[in-house]
């Protein structure tokens, strides 16, 4: 069981708001008393307020304008709200970049940005960090001891890469720190290969795609691994001017699974994580809700399974970052908000209150339309997930407990993205062998977490590994000690390759001893891929059935392993594509090949084998799914139908209904998008 931990202790709810932008509407204050009363209507009881907010706190250098923070932060409280306060880093005034054009990145063409956008400034600027940090701690004195502070939101979505002389200086210097000597240097990297030796760290320049470094893996590694630890300082100094005032937990808001930011770096520096998602329901219902679940499951993972905040979601319909969008049924609104607060979220909160008038975003979904009211659909529906988390203070710091954890790292998927012989694959193919694991035990209602490789494998009855091509020999000891000791382990192709800076291990692979644990070799590596058509076609046979081959494949030698799976092509030379081992206690699996779907028969293997519970003993159709987060004192299930069809489940005993207080017992039928939130009576 894990640690039960409230976000907010003081105020035990959960969080139903968003982002609020007060100082669009400065000069019609009337607007603002209007936005007091449609809140209560809507059932919120949380306010963001700040990101963009710079030039209205501080219009000119050294000037600053409080009158709309102080006044909406009493307006906030006064109503019963609280506020996370957020610094404005995000977006800087023009006056700034003016006077200190040190602020602007270099972009990828090696030209200087001028004033345009937002999140583009250089992480690396003594300038600019001392701006940053001045304004922070402006705001962090005058609001350390305001009621309605519940938290602080640091900046705003931070990422990108800068290739400026000061990012380049920062970079040569992060390397000189990182190998001692250029010679060290230089044999990490690899560089005798087409001569590109190095003499000095000064001849080193960040790989720019367009006109920069494209062929030496180590320096691709470095200076991701550079531009997320500078990412994470600037971070450091925002909370560092935070703190000088103000102990109240902090976050940041991330996006999805940002490739360009180590979250599991980010996270030991906050006290919450949070996130923003905007699930296209417009994709399928089910399709749409594993996708939500997979990421989901990441938040939670990232600190340790501790509940997380959802920051933004559309209230709506999301337009600014995708090429087509729909809106959300009536159904989906509600489904999406119980997906987030069942995989761990304490809370919903939306992208924005209002609509602004116009620039960029003035179409993006909001609770209050430009019409203002609130009879609108919309406003209804958000007012009905308001009333639905008013009923869930329970939920509040409780946790969600599984046997089955999916790893998921960065600097692998850097890894095999910067690799010239793998070329840009990761994005897709790293996350869809993840995700596909994903799915396939979430079909199956068995809990996952997703977590990084310094989490406690023990804790897990089975441990897949997602394509671990990078490897080092504590990573190695960790998996053969965990197996040696009873546990379950699932690899895939490309495992222990290279170490950290991408160099292949020798000896063969798995590499690092692995070789022992899953009980094979790999030989060679082939692929396949939809779009040739002159390549014979090859198949997986298992268990009766045939699995088209579209992407990896292994040739695998048997070193004690026995095949489980074989491929169908007789000149495709390999001892099978699935393996199974016994080692100590333990048991390791070895999945030679790339496939989205033959998850689903390896899970079900499994679920027997490793005897695999679901969060309730109950029977239903294919699409319900079941989740649990289990408090101090009660556990609460969640049951939903993520399917545009009916079905049925049926319940051993009876339940709670904590929608409706009625008591659920025997079979009930839900319909397409419908769900039930119970507790055991």
């Amino acid at each position: 069981m894990k640690p039960f931990k409230p976000t907010f202790p003081e105020f035990p709810h959960m969080l139903h708001g968003g982002d609020y932008s007060p100082e669009q509407w400065r000069e019609t204050p009337e607007i603002w008393d209007e936005d007091m009363r449609l809140m209560k209507l809507a059932h919120t009881n949380e306010m963001t307020m700040g990101i963009f907010s710079w030039a209205e706190i501080e219009p000119s250098e050294g000037v600053y304008d409080f009158s709309v923070l102080d006044t909406l932060m009493d307006k906030i409280y006064e109503n019963g709200g609280r506020v996370i306060l957020a610094t404005p880093s995000g977006s800087r005034p023009h006056w700034l970049a003016d006077k200190y054009p040190e602020v602007m990145r270099v972009n990828v063409q090696g030209h200087k940005e001028r004033y345009n956008r937002r999140h583009n400034h250089c992480a690396t600027s003594p300038a600019y960090r001392e701006r940053v940090r001045i304004i922070n701690e402006k705001l962090a004195e005058r609001y350390k001891d305001h009621p309605a502070l519940l938290g602080w939101h640091l900046s705003n979505e931070y990422g990108g890469f800068c290739y400026c002389d000061l990012c380049t200086k920062k970079f040569q210097k992060f390397l000189k720190e990182k190998y001692g000597t250029i010679d060290e240097l230089n044999r990490c990297w690899w560089t005798r290969f087409w001569s590109h030796r190095y003499d000095s760290f000064e001849q080193i320049e960040p790989p720019a795609p367009v006109i920069g470094e494209a062929f030496v893996q180590g320096m691709h590694l470095d200076w991701k691994q550079f531009n997320s630890e500078n990412i994470i300082d600037f971070i450091k100094e925002e909370i560092k001017a935070v703190r000088k005032y103000s102990d109240k937990p902090i976050t940041t808001n991330c996006m999805g699974f940002n490739p360009e930011i180590d979250h599991r770096e980010l996270e030991k520096h906050l006290d919450f994580f949070s996130q923003d998602e905007y699930p296209l329901w417009a994709n399928g219902i089910t399709v749409t809700a594993e996708r939500l679940a997979f990421l989901l499951d990441y938040c939670r993972g990232i600190k340790h399974g501790q509940p997380f905040i959802m920051m933004e979601s559309a209230p709506g319909i999301h337009v600014s970052a995708m090429r087509f969008k729909k809106t959300k049924t009536d159904k989906q609104q509600l489904l999406e908000a119980v997906k987030m607060i069942s995989h761990g979220s304490d809370s919903v909160l939306y992208f924005q209150w209002r609509k602004g008038r116009g620039a960029h975003e003035k179409f993006h979904g909001a609770v209050v339309d430009h019409y203002g009211k609130d009879d609108t659909r919309v406003f209804r529906n958000v007012a009905k997930v308001g009333t639905m988390l008013e009923k869930l203070d329970d939920l509040v710091g409780s946790v969600v407990n599984a046997d089955v954890a999916i790893t998921f790292d960065t600097p692998t998927r850097w890894a095999l993205n910067g690799s010239a012989d793998i070329g840009d694959w990761s994005d897709n193919g790293y996350h869809a062998t993840a995700s596909a694991f994903h799915a396939a035990f979430y079909r199956k209602n068995i809990p996952v977490d997703v977590i990084g490789y310094d989490e406690d494998f023990s804790k897990y009855k089975v441990v897949v590994l997602t394509v671990p091509y990078v490897m080092e020999q504590p990573l190695a000891d960790k998996i053969r000690s965990y197996v040696e000791n009873g546990g379950v382990v699932i690899t895939s192709f490309l495992t222990s390759v290279v170490n950290s800076n991408d160099l292949c291990h020798l000896g063969g692979t798995p590499a690092l001893g692995l070789s022992d644990v899953f009980g094979l070799r790999v030989d060679e590596i082939d692929t396949y891929r939809p779009f040739d058509q002159d390549i014979a076609e090859n198949y997986v046979a298992y268990e009766g059935k045939e699995y088209k081959l579209s992407g990896f494949a292994e040739h695998v030698v048997a070193k004690g392993a026995t095949a489980l799976a074989q491929y169908t092509d007789e000149e495709f030379f390999s001892d099978g594509a699935l393996f199974e081992h016994s080692f100590g206690k333990g048991k390791a699996y070895y999945m030679a090949f790339q496939h989205d779907t033959f998850q689903n028969a390896l899970v079900e293997r499994l679920i027997k084998e490793c005897s695999l519970k679901t969060p309730m003993d109950a029977e239903s159709d294919d699409g319900i799914i079941i989740r649990r987060r289990d408090g101090e004192k009660k556990s609460i299930y969640f049951v939903t139908n993520e399917t545009n069809e009916e079905k049925t489940v049926s319940f051993p005993k009876a339940y709670r209904n904590l929608m409706t207080d009625e008591t659920v017992s025997r079979t009930q039928k839900l319909a397409g998008c419908e769900f039930l939130i119970l507790a055991e009576e």
